[in-house]
């Protein structure tokens, strides 16, 4: 028999590697045995296109039902196995006996009366809750999507924060968010552009971030590329080099907010562990590596971050890097909050003074969805009885301190 190609043999392998990891995810070493558990229920919502091709071909059907499926799911947006006509009614049965689709429960949806963006309140299967958003914007319409219940970060100016954090999301749960979007929407259009800016910090949820942003880009699902998609990170640096080496050709945002250490330390306290120097070393990689402008967001704050040393440090560090800058007028969350965003005036002179001194585009950006407490820094569930009984049931928490 003639022996196989190596390039068939890497094949069959991975194929396999796949099938073992889709039917037997839960394994216990014992000693030195092994014992297996009983092959979970695979959730066809966390699966690739390649995954779910292995699965199906694995059953004995043809590989093109997988898109078939994807198809169903991530553009249609069904949850139902019998919905899918142009499957057999054999595969139908298989994927009942060995899967099932997930699906976020809308709890409530809030669209705001000055810019039309809604915010979403979603409800997960184990009880927790998240929020995300959808933006219109003429053609554009944008989904800002959480990676996390809650987040462990402690940023001072951020609602989510006052959260803590719960647990991270699965790849389902992220893509959920963008699929019940496009199901709200009426008119006919889809949502074109993707930013991971919602709730929580998308690096340290990042296995689940890299799959999602790959199953968003399926050309047979929602195919949302790289081009379109923007991943927002407080500073998480191992996270920003690592994602410079994923080839997603995706946009780098970073929550700057502050010119020297001491004071984003202050603000944010994950500055203590990766400080501004290591976090323009990595934003300068990320730039070599992907050839993508990095975007430096600036919240101001009024007597905090906005004043002319401030502006004159920021237009300093970001000629280091080709980059675009947001500058964020500070959005209240809690009305006996003593941050305050700074007036009309002062967000102009600091915009003046920094575009004065560097080539970088400097835009001031409005958030949108501010009156339904929709806008960035904003995006709090205040359930507090979800969240005890969520970490009641042993769900692991965090601080900036065990990053």
């Amino acid at each position: 028999m003639r022996p196989m190609c190596y390039g068939r043999t890497c094949h069959f392998i991975h194929k396999m590697f796949i099938i073992i990891h889709l039917r037997y995810s839960n394994v216990k070493l014992m000693g030195l045995g092994c014992a297996v558990n009983k092959p979970e229920i695979i959730d066809l919502k966390d699966l690739l296109l390649e995954e779910l091709t292995t699965l199906v071909e694995g059953w004995g059907y043809e590989s093109y039902r997988a898109g078939q499926i994807v198809s169903w799911i991530h553009v249609r947006g069904t949850n139902d196995l019998d919905a899918m006509t142009d499957l057999s009614k054999s595969l139908r049965d298989q994927l009942k006996k060995s899967a099932r689709i997930s699906a976020l429960a809308l709890k409530s949806s809030a669209r705001s009366m000055a810019d039309e963006a809604t915010k979403f309140l979603f409800r997960l299967e184990d009880g927790s809750h998240v929020e995300s958003v959808m933006m219109r914007d003429k053609a554009r319409v944008t989904a800002c999507l959480s990676s996390q219940v809650g987040c462990p970060l402690g940023c001072t100016f951020c609602a989510t924060a006052r959260m803590g954090f719960v647990r991270n999301l699965r790849p389902a749960e992220i893509i959920d968010q963008l699929i019940r979007m496009q199901q709200h929407m009426t008119d006919g259009r889809r949502v074109t552009n993707v930013v991971m800016m919602g709730m929580g910090e998308p690096l340290l949820n990042y296995d689940a971030l890299v799959k999602s942003l790959r199953i968003m880009r399926q050309v047979k699902g929602l195919g949302i590329g790289g081009r379109k998609t923007t991943v927002s990170t407080a500073g998480y640096v191992p996270g920003i080099r690592k994602l410079a080496r994923e080839g997603l050709n995706v946009g780098l945002a970073i929550s700057l907010n502050a010119t020297a250490d001491a004071q984003r330390s202050r603000l944010m306290p994950i500055n203590r562990k990766f400080g501004i120097e290591q976090l323009l070393d990595a934003a300068g990689e990320y730039f070599d590596l992907t050839g993508r402008r990095v975007t430096f967001e600036y919240v101001l704050i009024e007597g905090l971050t906005d004043n002319n040393a401030d502006a004159k440090r920021l237009a300093t560090i970001s000629t280091r890097i080709p980059c675009k800058i947001n500058l964020i007028p500070f959005n209240k969350f809690d009305p006996t909050d003593v941050l305050r965003r700074p007036d009309r005036n002062l967000v102009k002179r600091f915009q003046e003074i920094v575009s004065r001194a560097n080539r970088a585009s400097v835009t001031v950006r409005e958030s949108k969805g501010k009156d339904v407490l929709a806008a960035c820094g904003q995006l709090y569930h205040e359930n507090r009885k979800v969240l005890t009984n969520s970490r009641s049931r042993g769900v692991a928490e965090c601080s900036s301190e065990d990053i």
